[in-house]
């Protein structure tokens, strides 16, 4: 999946900003850690979820859509299911977007990595 990197928490010369997901990977659902760089404004919406104590989360099934999720410790609490492709980055916009909106999550100035 083209919108996944390995760094964490990273930020690059254009102002792209590292998102941390969990990505599950197939056949059996092992664990890895990826960053999906997004704008400043929704790393930042980002940052804030992840402050208040949530997680995001995602993996290719096995038709090739992409589920993602925001979860906390018990369940997912909102998710998107995509092609994989352009629509990916679209939608953890989307989602987060949403999410940050809905549950009234409040913004934070979350210190960015120097680049």
């Amino acid at each position: 999946m083209n919108a996944f990197k390995k760094e964490v928490n990273s930020v690059d010369n254009q102002g792209v900003y590292s998102i941390p997901f969990t990505q599950y990977l197939l056949p059996n659902g092992r664990k890895q850690e990826v960053t999906i760089n997004r704008p400043k404004e929704i790393y930042d919406k980002a940052m804030a979820i992840i402050a208040a104590g949530y997680c995001f989360e995602i993996e290719v099934l096995r038709t090739g859509h992409v589920h993602m999720t925001i979860s906390n410790d018990e369940e997912d609490l909102t998710c998107e299911v995509v092609p994989n492709g352009p629509e990916v980055l679209k939608a953890v916009d989307r989602m987060i977007t949403r999410f940050y909106q809905e549950n009234n999550i409040a913004s934070c100035n979350h210190e960015h990595p120097s680049v």
